[in-house]
């Protein structure tokens, strides 16, 4: 808030810039979260003092050369605004109905995008497999060697199937390692979704990148016998952590197309629809995320068995699929009227 102008004020004033004052601090109590107005009174009081208060800033804007006392005016109107404006708070049943029926709207919404975003990492993995298994040589190509961790196409297969197997490590380890995983999957496919609005170009990179990364992992261990093994690994965080950076992507991949193509509409009406139901596809992934992170971070590195792996894969692509696609508002019955 701008500081109280310093110079010699009339009496008139005066009152004017203790209603003024009275309107920012009132405003600020009544824009917490749970604060209520005491009485009617006060609500009247306040709500005169914004208009009045509103009509004196045009009028000294226009008219006074003080600039210092105009800020302090705009100020103490502006945080009464949101104190009169404020949306009320959500209830948590509308959370929750939104997270079940909206989301899957949304994702459902723009299905072409996020089917190209999958097409998109599953062909640069293609890429990435079919060099790496014509060529080993190749695999640095698509993988750092600090990310590699020693798994590289000289390594036996005793010692990349040992790093499929249980870990030696302390739960609290294991949590902290699923907190960092989260963090950073949270990174990647927030990414993918933000950087849509620059044409979608920084999008399509990161996806041809994990793509090829996984393409290049794919084939190190399936040459060397271990594919059972290797997508037993992989699949059950894969479903909720791939399923939540297609997501993302195609999210982006829809800002991208809508900034290049915003239909008959204006770019800035087409930008603004389309970046409200991504963002609510992005929030949504966050939940997947997580549950990606919980599961290699810690039942990624127990003593489950390959069977178990794959039941909790199936369980997971089956739920994941039937939230996003059999999951539905019941349609509103219109009122018949007479005719």
């Amino acid at each position: 808030m701008a500081g109280w102008p310093h110079h010699h004020i009339s009496a008139a004033a005066t009152r004017a810039m203790e209603r003024w004052r009275f309107l920012a601090f009132e405003g600020l109590t009544w824009s917490k979260l749970r604060a209520r107005p005491k009485n009617l009174d006060t609500v009247e009081n306040f709500t005169a003092a914004y208009r009045r208060s509103a009509t004196e800033l045009a009028r000294v804007r226009a008219f006074s050369p003080d600039r210092q006392l105009a800020d302090f005016i705009e100020s103490s109107v502006a945080t009464a605004h949101f104190a009169v404006y404020r949306r009320k708070r959500p209830k948590i049943t509308t959370v929750i109905l939104g997270a079940i029926f909206t989301w899957p709207e949304k994702v459902r919404k723009y299905w072409g995008y996020h089917l190209l975003s999958i097409l998109i990492t599953l062909g640069a993995s293609a890429i990435a497999f079919v060099s790496v298994t014509s060529a080993p040589e190749t695999f640095y190509l698509f993988i750092d060697r600090d990310l590699a961790g020693g798994r590289d196409p000289d390594s036996s297969a005793e010692s990349l199937r040992a790093t499929l197997g249980p870990q030696a490590s302390s739960l609290s380890d294991d949590v902290g390692f699923s907190g960092m995983l989260f963090t950073h999957n949270t990174r990647v496919a927030f990414m993918c979704f933000a950087f849509g609005v620059v044409l979608g170009l920084p999008t399509l990179y990161l996806l041809i990148m994990n793509g090829l990364m996984l393409g290049a992992f794919i084939a190190l261990f399936v040459k060397k016998g271990l594919a059972i093994e290797f997508f037993a690994w992989l699949l059950p965080h894969g479903v909720p952590e791939l399923g939540a950076i297609f997501l993302c992507g195609g999210a982006g991949l829809a800002l991208g197309h809508r900034v290049l193509n915003p239909g008959k509409r204006s770019r800035k009406d087409a930008l603004r629809e389309t970046a409200s139901d991504a963002s609510v596809t992005a929030m949504g992934c966050v939940p997947l995320l997580a549950l990606a992170g919980l599961i290699e971070g810690i039942f990624r590195q127990s003593t489950a068995s390959v069977p178990m792996r794959y039941a909790l894969f199936a369980v997971l692509l089956v739920g994941l699929n039937s939230w996003v696609w059999g999951v539905r508002r019941k349609p509103v019955a219109k009122p018949a009227f007479a005719t």
